[in-house]
């Protein structure tokens, strides 16, 4: 009788009565939290240390920093994922009620688990110094461990089928995802990269999961936002470009546009690698094959985060600032992403060793800072192919005529 009286009672106040559950939103978060925090203040502690990359001296102070790295971005992701990923008939307000009761049981599981995840890269040490308490103590960390992160793909697999069911623009994301991964794969594949800021150089399987991380921890989020960006600024025009039916005349022309395009491009970028600076091509550093995943991977990956994400977005919120300017909203949008590309492609300039005070800035104008300013504008006139052939276009360019 009491459980009718309650029930009826929270129908009569619109299901306003509090759950003492943890829901999905809140699982997800809380979950996703604690799995990135165990993995990268454990299990990868374990692995650097089992391959020599770090010293057990330091197990301590990683196993910490790296959980706190771990679940926070976890915290993030999950928190993004719960909301969008929340059950049908339920509103994000709802949602983000329930996550906000689930959430208060996250100190206590953050608290247990960073102890879980010292354990866990205790392992070696344990092992190695033949401790049999701390080995047993270790391999129960493992395994719940181990079970939280079971928990966690099984709960943010199905927030995830939730929330792509819901995703208007889901056909074009997961084929923009797969063309990312699918590139980023190949390219670590065939040159090793190198973690930034460290000169930690990851290969084979290690490169390939740091290829999926990537691609689903980065990628993933910036490819939605920015779909969802582009269907608002852009109603009824989809970041790939205007809807038509094939016109191969027409298709000609844009592809010759590119071309010419990405052909002026690489010339005024060309002195540096002629002459006395005679910087080394892409042809020249990885060989034709290599040179040419390395130049595709590059394009899709940059252009899906600088016009894509950053670009689109930035428009999005100067429009609102600006509502009776469009052009000067575009014009802010464009410079902001080439901005983005300026300050992340110039990281290794100075590893070129480019002679003269202003030939490195020279060189980050014309080969990064006036090219983005171009991509950005057929981005907004032609969508997200016309930006990344041009870019492929321009890099093409660049390597044949530097040979």
């Amino acid at each position: 009788m009491a459980h009718d009286i309650q029930t009826h009672a929270a129908a009569d106040l619109g299901g306003s009565v509090p759950h003492r559950g943890i829901e999905l939103p809140a699982a997800v978060a809380i979950a996703w939290s604690l799995a990135g925090g165990m993995l990268l203040g454990g299990a990868v502690v374990v692995g650097l240390i089992v391959t020599g990359r770090m010293g057990s001296a330091l197990m301590l102070t990683a196993s910490a920093s790296f959980f706190a790295v771990g679940a926070t971005l976890g915290l993030l992701h999950g928190v993004v994922l719960g909301l969008f990923g929340r059950a049908e008939g339920t509103s994000v307000g709802d949602a983000g009620k329930a996550m906000l009761h689930g959430l208060l049981y996250l100190v206590p599981a953050l608290l247990l688990g960073w102890l879980t995840a010292g354990w866990v890269a205790a392992m070696p040490v344990a092992v190695g110094g033949r401790r049999v308490i701390a080995t047993g103590v270790s391999a129960v960390a493992w395994a719940a461990m181990l079970a939280t992160v079971y928990f966690a793909f099984r709960a943010g697999l199905r927030a995830a089928g939730l929330a792509y069911r819901r995703w208007p623009q889901h056909l074009a994301g997961t084929v923009l995802v797969v063309v990312v991964l699918a590139s980023l794969a190949a390219r670590f594949a065939l040159h090793p990269p190198t973690i930034w800021p460290t000169d930690l150089r990851v290969a084979g399987p290690e490169a390939m999961a740091l290829a999926f991380v990537c691609t689903f921890w980065l990628y993933g989020p910036v490819i939605t936002v920015g779909l969802w960006a582009a269907e608002r600024v852009r109603p009824g025009r989809s970041a790939f470009g205007r809807p038509s039916s094939v016109d191969w005349k027409r298709m000609v022309t844009r592809v010759g546009v590119l071309v010419a395009a990405g052909f002026v491009l690489a010339l005024i970028a060309l002195p540096f690698h002629l002459g006395t600076v005679r910087l080394p091509s892409d042809l020249e550093r990885f060989g034709a094959g290599t040179a040419v995943v390395m130049i595709l991977s590059r394009a899709v990956a940059v252009e899906s985060f600088a016009r894509l994400f950053v670009l689109t977005l930035v428009f999005a919120l100067a429009a609102r600032s600006l509502p009776r300017r469009g052009t000067a909203a575009l014009a802010v949008a464009i410079a902001a992403a080439a901005v983005v590309d300026l300050v992340v492609l110039s990281a290794g300039i100075p590893s070129l060793g480019l002679p003269g005070a202003f030939v490195a800035p020279a060189y980050a104008v014309v080969r990064f800072l006036i090219p983005a300013v171009a991509y950005g504008y057929l981005f907004w006139q032609r969508g997200l192919a016309a930006a990344v052939g041009a870019h492929v276009a321009a890099d093409l360019w660049l390597a044949l005529l530097a040979r």
